[in-house]
């Protein structure tokens, strides 16, 4: 990740960051733009402190951000990123708090299923709900476009079944994806004019994406069209960085860009 060039002193040290390097810099700048892994990983951190650290259950928890588990790649979770995993917690029953006052998301304490989650699945609470809500007796179906017709029935019993029509938009990812792009205008080496039309373009995707009925097709549009212009510019890692996971994520869509 760095070459370091010989010395006779430590003094004299000299070091560069290689393109390996840079581009794990840059990586993780992405990753901390994710909401969905930076609340993912700060429901683990939440459950790994008060399981480690028990006698910090039902008591503030300012204690976690000046513990080994305050960060997410390196970025201290901020006090939001805190309260809204406790709550998260809570809504799954994974974790009991005191309802007094707007702070009561501070004093979280772990119920069995939050030592369970500790113990068995490591603190992860993704793969310890997975696990656990993947037991329920419900069947579902991904039709990869259009259903038309009546219900769709198998030869089964005591089997709820539900139909899901895919879009073929990971919704979340999308929306991520948009975010870390608009942050990464200034620095992909575009005009200023290039700049600001091509935010204004991902703002109308932004736009479809938080509408009830989104207009994939428009998404679908715009994303080609912004990823396009930045592939034609790009000259850093970063650049490189979004166009391809850009093009992995419109190849899961559909919409290859070749």
């Amino acid at each position: 990740m760095i070459k370091l060039f010989e010395a006779t002193s430590f003094e004299d040290t000299r070091v560069m960051i290689t393109d390996a390097g840079r581009v794990d810099v840059e990586s993780r700048g992405l990753r901390r733009l994710d909401p969905v892994q930076r609340n993912s990983a700060a429901r683990d951190a939440v459950v790994r402190f008060l399981h480690v650290a028990p006698g910090h259950q039902g008591r503030d928890l300012r204690s976690l951000l000046e513990s080994r588990f305050g960060r997410f790649e390196g970025e201290l979770f901020t006090p939001d990123d805190i309260r809204q995993a406790t709550a998260y917690l809570a809504q799954k029953r994974m974790a009991d708090v005191d309802e007094i006052d707007e702070g009561h998301w501070w004093t979280p304490r772990l119920t069995d299923l939050g030592i369970d989650c500790a113990e068995h699945f490591g603190g992860s609470v993704a793969d310890y709900l997975s696990h656990n809500e993947g037991k329920a007796a419900n069947t579902t179906v991904n039709f990869h476009g259009p259903v038309t017709g009546s219900n769709v029935v198998w030869s089964s019993r005591e089997i709820t079944q539900a139909v899901r029509v895919s879009t073929g938009l990971a919704g979340d990812e999308l929306a991520a994806l948009i975010g870390a792009i608009k942050q990464s205008l200034p620095v992909l080496g575009l005009t200023e004019a290039e700049s600001t039309r091509l935010r204004g373009q991902l703002e109308v995707a932004e736009g479809e994406l938080e509408s009830e009925e989104p207009d994939t097709g428009a998404i679908k549009s715009v994303l080609k069209r912004v990823v396009a212009k930045i592939d034609d510019v790009a000259t850093t890692s970063l650049g490189f960085l979004l166009t391809a996971y850009a093009k992995h994520l419109m190849e899961k869509a559909g919409v290859p860009l070749a």
